[in-house]
């Protein structure tokens, strides 16, 4: 069954699977999830009735339809808009929009030097500078 907004079952919302995604960024990915469920548990955020949650729920998977259904919740560069989405209805104005935008780009990045050369990508240090959002290797 598909979950609303990745996250919640649509029929019992107080039920959450979290990191249900894969090809992801897991802490900031998680950090989201948990404060968006916090505030829905606490009544911050109103959800729909539950015929808009299942469909949106059945969107989400529909999107991706062309793809396997063990495929189907591989975020990958959409993840920092669905957390950016998750901070905004959670209340959280981030400092620097740009900042995600330049995780995104240091994501891709990394997952381009994971394809290219994956023995040794993990010896290559990035430098990430918050709130310019700017990135850049390590020398050494």
């Amino acid at each position: 069954r598909p979950l609303y907004r990745y996250l919640l079952n649509p029929k019992y919302p107080t039920m959450a699977i979290f990191n249900q995604c894969c090809s992801i960024a897991p802490f900031p990915f998680v950090e989201y999830q948990v404060m968006y469920y916090r505030d829905v548990l606490l009544g911050k955020i109103l959800l729909g009735n539950e015929d808009d949650r299942k469909m949106a729920a059945e969107k989400l998977l529909h999107d991706q339809a062309d793809k396997p259904l063990k495929y189907r919740y591989q975020m990958r560069l959409r993840q920092f808009p669905y957390n950016t989405d998750n901070a905004r209805h959670c209340g959280i104005t981030l400092e620097n929009e740009n900042d995600m935008d330049a995780l995104a780009e240091l994501y891709d990045v990394v997952a381009k030097n994971r394809a290219l050369n994956p023995m040794e990508y993990r010896n290559t240090e990035y430098e990430f500078d918050m709130g310019s959002g700017k990135f850049g290797l390590i020398e050494g």
